[in-house]
């Protein structure tokens, strides 16, 4: 462990930030008509530039001119787009609009690290976002689809190790020797570790030897300067970087003050509450070496010699009674600015496709034939019995009443996220309408409250039918 060495945060800002644009309700048919033109304008530049690129001519017949911004035409796009635009600052894809209720965005903005570090990413998306206005279309509508925040530290040198001190919710914990994978892995040179990754796709976290990267690609030096500017930095000791990769598919599903993390403005207001987020959600805890090793190993070595395996419930709790690691605590803020919200993660209602009570039925079939060996109805009864004992005397309230207030309250919370919702507000009217209809007779067969007959004689020879089984 390295708890008495000096911990020292060079630099920090977002690394990598992309984002798409959408059309605007203020957006008139001129000003459509004029974008349509400009894209027929670069689409004829790229022609020229597919035809004539392998005869070695003079770039600069393939560029732009934005009223004095150059930015080179490709030759080829993205998927999804027609034409791309690129300079030293960023690379823009656009496509014609050809209706005005597309749904799907006709820009993609992707910012370079560069630049954003140069200016600042605030600096930085004003700058674009002006450019956007004055020379591709006047209004738009953003969301972001890409944003890595870093952090530059030195003091600390990241080992193997160091990857099973995380903490994490991610369930791939595979090892690989690429930096492409998108399974947790760690990376290595040779034989000399470079750092680690996990998680995968739209929420990850990668810790790596920037030094040893700069060293490999000189093009990305340009981050030394800046980190000349701290007075604490040593050119003598290696930095590594702490980063985290946030696509829109988890930011959507991120809530703050009742707010979804989808807009452009309320993500960038709050990267110091997902930077907060995100270092709770892969936790460096300060485990010692031993610990560390044996779960790396998944077993402990006795005095004797014998092997004892761990089991996942002695990890966890090895996890559970480790404190944060002091250079978590050294890194807490995003420039200087600190956690003050908590950042929840939202999943709306499972749909009411009949599918999902067809699977849950049958994930509650299986998990009593696990716990009792077998589905007789009299099991499923005892089954029953016990769940409602237990709600009883955990929650106070009946399985029912457990249910139905449940639901009410996701639908509560969905139409504060989903307030143009039509569909949700029929779904919440009419399931309100069938528990004030249905609530009463649904008790009564489920707890044997009708006086009418038997029904638990009654449940019990429905699901024997159910089963298929002789009486």
């Amino acid at each position: 462990m390295q708890k008495e060495q000096k911990f020292v945060k060079l630099w920090q800002n977002v690394d990598t930030l992309k984002y798409h644009l959408y059309l605007s309700l203020l957006i008139t048919s001129k000003d459509i008509s004029f974008y349509n033109l400009l894209i027929d304008k670069l689409l004829g530049i790229k022609s020229q530039s597919q035809t004539n690129r392998n005869e070695n001519k003079n770039v600069s017949q393939f560029q732009h001119d934005f009223k004095g911004s150059l930015f080179q035409v490709a030759p080829s796009t993205v998927r999804g787009f027609s034409v791309t635009i690129a300079n030293a600052d960023v690379t823009i894809h656009l496509k014609k609009i050809t209706i005005t209720c597309d749904q799907s965005p006709f820009c993609k903005v992707e910012f370079r690290s560069s630049f954003l570090q140069r200016f600042g990413y605030l600096g930085a998306v004003q700058k674009i976002n002006q450019f956007l206005k004055e020379n591709i279309i006047s209004a738009f509508q953003i969301k972001i689809s890409e944003i890595h925040l870093h952090c530059d530290v030195q003091g600390y040198t990241f080992s193997v190790l160091d990857f099973h001190r995380i903490k994490s919710r991610t369930r791939n914990n595979r090892y690989y020797n690429d930096e492409s994978s998108s399974t947790d892995s760690f990376y290595q040179n040779g034989r000399k570790f470079q750092g680690f990754m996990r998680g995968g796709g739209d929420y990850l976290m990668r810790v790596y030897n920037k030094t040893k990267e700069i060293q490999k690609f000189p093009n990305k030096g340009f981050i030394q300067t800046l980190w000349k500017t701290n007075p604490n930095y040593s050119e003598s000791q290696e930095v590594f970087r702490i980063e985290f990769q946030l696509r829109r598919e988890k930011l959507k599903n991120m809530v703050i003050n009742d707010e979804v993390l989808d807009g452009f403005e309320v993500i960038l207001n709050n990267l110091n509450n997902i930077w907060g987020r995100c270092l709770d959600d892969f936790s460096l805890r300060d485990l010692d070496d031993k610990n560390t090793l044996e779960i790396m190993l998944g077993y402990k070595t006795n005095k004797d010699g014998s092997k004892l395996l761990l089991e996942p419930e002695t990890i966890r709790k090895r996890f559970q009674r480790s404190e944060i690691h002091p250079l978590w605590d050294t890194i807490q803020t995003f420039n200087g600015h600190v956690k003050t919200d908590v950042i929840e993660t939202f999943k709306k209602p499972f749909t009411t496709d009949f599918l999902y009570v067809h699977n849950a039925f049958k994930a509650f079939l299986s998990t009593t034939l696990s716990h009792y060996g077998d589905v007789l109805p009299s099991t499923i009864c005892d089954a029953m019995n016990k769940v409602e004992e237990y709600t009883q005397s955990k929650h106070e309230k009946t399985v029912l009443q457990d249910v139905y207030s449940r639901r009410l309250d996701r639908f509560n919370r969905l139409e504060k996220l989903e307030r143009d919702d039509e569909i949700l507000y029929q779904q919440k009217h009419t399931f309100v309408n069938r528990v004030f209809d249905h609530i009463e007779q649904s008790y009564d067969h489920m707890y044997h409250l009708d006086v009418a007959y038997d029904s638990k004689d009654y449940f019990i020879k429905k699901f024997q039918k159910f089963l298929g089984e002789a009486v």
